[in-house]
Parts: structure tokens; sequence; C-alpha cells
């Protein structure tokens, strides 16, 4: 039908989904949605690799798929690509269940074929109604209005022209065009939480309202809307009081946090991709004047500072420093904490770098020889807990030589009687 093509035609342009006549990855498992999906995608000029993910959890039937979409494929001309995936060893070794284990493999398989293919974009074949569907699921599990939005016409490298369809268009243009399909039997079955949306919630709305389903995907359209003003707020509220530190830390300033309207909506921006869940945020917000308490989530911690929320980074560059041994006739001082001067005769030995540990002490510079706690030295420069923890300390065997860019030891003092003098610079800061 050529009114439901030109539908998908504006919708993609409308959307900016496509750039014309680009090669796709179209995913094609033969039923009805992917194959309509891959014939739309020919017929508008598009050059298709069709992949195929062989999930042989349903024995014959799904080397049936197999074989149709291949077919299918051959025949029409678009490149073939297949993956065999062992779905049920995958979903116990990464712990998740049959459906997310073939989500999973399915994109995986797709970015792969997108790269080896170099085409533009991944194109999968959901519709109105599996966006419907999406929704209510995101709506009992819990979510917002990114959730009840549902899924987007783009998310990255993955691409949706199909959104604007219903079920009805899209069996109504395979007929129009003699195109047959194939079926998956379990779709027919409420075993999974999708298919018990699609097969008893869905119905059931209806019944109470006819056009439901319409009225759902207007709400998302309305709430499309919502999360675009939601958004632009989020990224001025963000700009306002986030800071992304060069060493890889997030700092939020907690008074400028609090100022704001929906605290907790910027922590969700910030802290929700790193694993942390609501009731973390919540308890976070309620110890803002607790400093030096600390939250973890997905192997990253978050520290309620003195006057910013600092999330650590995932890692943390090691200190380059360099080394230069001179005769102290032309040794030229520079008074700077990143640079350090040592007598070299006293060192024992080859130094090496550490963090700190328990009851490390060491001589700070200018304390005539006293020894002095190192987490008490720390602690007076008001170094936060993540910054005590990294603090790198090159160490003559067993005796701490210098904290790295704060204090050199008197041990190690340039005196009278120095012959040579090492140099350290840490790189970084060196000019």
């Amino acid at each position: 039908m050529k009114r439901i093509l030109e539908k998908v035609k504006r919708y993609i342009d409308t959307n900016g989904l496509l750039k014309k006549g680009v090669r796709v990855v179209a995913g094609l498992s033969g039923g009805p949605d992917s194959v309509c999906l891959a014939l739309m995608l020919q017929e508008l000029g598009y050059e298709v690799v069709a992949a195929h993910a062989n999930f042989h959890l349903r024995g014959e039937e799904s080397m049936r798929d197999e074989a149709f979409a291949q077919t299918l494929a051959e025949r029409r001309g678009w490149t073939w690509r297949k993956a065999d995936c062992d779905t049920a060893s995958i979903a116990q070794e990464r712990k998740m269940s049959i459906e997310m284990a073939a989500r999973e493999l399915r994109y995986e398989w797709f970015a792969r074929v997108k790269e080896e293919t170099d085409a533009e974009a991944i194109v999968v074949g959901h519709h109105e109604e599996d966006n419907v569907e999406t929704m209510l699921l995101n709506a009992v599990r819990g979510t917002g209005i990114r959730g009840l939005c549902g899924m987007q016409p783009q998310n990255g490298e993955i691409v949706r022209p199909l959104l604007c369809l219903t079920r009805k268009e899209i069996l109504m243009y395979l007929k129009d065009r003699g195109q047959n399909y194939v079926t998956d039997h379990t779709n027919a079955e409420d075993v999974y939480a999708r298919n018990k949306v699609r097969l008893d919630v869905l119905p059931t709305l209806e019944d109470i309202n006819r056009g439901a389903v319409k009225n759902l995907v207007s709400t998302q359209e309305n709430l499309g809307e919502v999360m675009k003003v939601y958004q632009q707020a989020m990224q001025e509220a963000m700009t306002e009081c986030v800071e992304k530190r060069t060493n890889g830390e997030t700092h939020i300033h907690i008074q400028k946090l609090s100022s704001l309207p929906s605290p907790i909506s910027v922590l969700h921006e910030v802290l929700s991709p790193l694993g942390f869940n609501k009731a973390q945020m919540k308890a976070i917000l309620s110890a803002l004047d607790e400093s030096g308490r600390v939250f973890a989530a997905a192997g990253r911690r978050l520290l309620i500072d003195r006057q910013h929320i600092i999330v650590e980074a995932e890692h943390y560059p090691a200190p380059e420093i360099q080394q230069e041994i001179l005769p102290i006739g032309e040794v030229c001082i520079q008074k700077e904490a990143h640079y350090a001067y040592l007598d070299a005769d006293k060192l024992h030995g080859e130094l090496t770098l550490r963090t700190p540990q328990e009851g490390d002490s060491f001589a700070p510079f200018g304390m005539g020889g006293k020894r002095k706690l190192l987490s008490d030295f720390l602690t007076n420069l008001k170094l936060n807990l993540f910054e005590k923890e990294r603090q790198p300390l090159l160490m003559d065997s067993e005796e701490i030589a210098w904290v790295v860019g704060r204090r050199s030891s008197e041990l190690y003092r340039v005196d009278e009687h120095t012959k040579r003098v090492l140099i350290l610079c840490l790189k970084s800061e060196r000019k």
C-alpha cells in the first residue's frame, strides 16, 4: 500500500533517521514486522544487510525461521548474515532471563554486522503496539518520564522507522505485496511478561475503552514533548551544579543542588547510569550534612564531602614522575609542590610508588625530623576520603621519601653536605 509506505518515509524524514540510499543492517527474524521492515527499506532505496540471529530455543521452528529468512534475503538480493546463539548457556552465564539474554545477543550481533559491513545504522521493526507494551511494562516496574515515553525512533545506532505503524498496517502492507512470513508460536503463549501485556492487558484495556491503544500512543507523544522540556531543564541544572573533573571524578555542588526545584531528578540523571537506585538517591539527599558518608553501587563509590557530592572515577591514572640527578652546583630550586629535591646519597635503593597504608608516618620537610602520622597530615590539608586513599607515596624502601605533590621528607633534606640532588617532578604538572 502506497499510503503506508509514504507514512514510513515521512516518519524517517521528519525524525532524521536515515540518509537516503545508505547501507543499513535490518534485523530479519522472518516474522511479519521484520519482513515488512526489510521490504520497505528496499522499496525506499536503502541497501539492506539482512541479519538473522538463531537463538536455538524452539527446535525445528528456529531452523524453519532461519531457512525462510535466508531464502527471502537471497531472493531479494539482500546481503545475508546469520549467527547461531547458545542462548540458554549465555543466560545462565550472565545470570539473566532467557528473554533478556536473547535481546543482548541480538543487539551484540547486529553491532558486529554493522561494523563488518560498514553500515550506517541498525534498523529494527518495532511498531506502535510494541511501544505501548514497553510503556506499560515500564510503568508497572516503576519508571519516570523517559520510561513512559517508551522506545524512541532513534537510540544511538538503533533506528526504529516502523514506530508510526500499527500491527494491522504492517499486515495490510504484506498482504498487498503478496509476501508471506513465519509465525513464532511462543507469541501466542502468555509465558513472558510482554506476551501477557499483548495477549491479556491490551485487550482488557480495549474492552474498558475502545481506542485505548491509540490513546496510549497519544499519551506517549504528549510525554515526548514534556521530555524535551525536562531534558532542557536538566541540562541547565547540570551545567549549574555538576562538574566533570579532569581526573574522571564527578563533583555535584551541594548548595546549588539543594536550591533546585527537583534535586533528585538531577541525581537521577547523574547517578542512575552508574547503578545507583532511587532509594540510594533519597538517602544521599537526606545525608548531605554528613560529610564523609560513603555510598556504593555497581563497583562505584560516592562520597559526601564538605561542599560536594563526589563520585569517584572509574580509573585513576598512575602519576608519572620524572627523575634527574644533578650535582648540587647545577640545581635551581623551584619552590612548587609538584617538585621535590632529595639528597641522592641519603637514599637506600630504588624508589617505588604505593598508596597509603594504615599507620603510615613520615617526617615532613620543615619540621626538624619530627614524625607525623600521614593520615593527620592529609587531614590537615583538607583532602577528601578519595584523595587520601589514592594519594601516591614515593617510597625509599619502607620510608616515605615524598608525599607526591604535597611534601617531601625531612630525612632526605638537601643540606650543606649534599653533593648530588635527585630532582623529582610530576610530569603532568611540569611547565
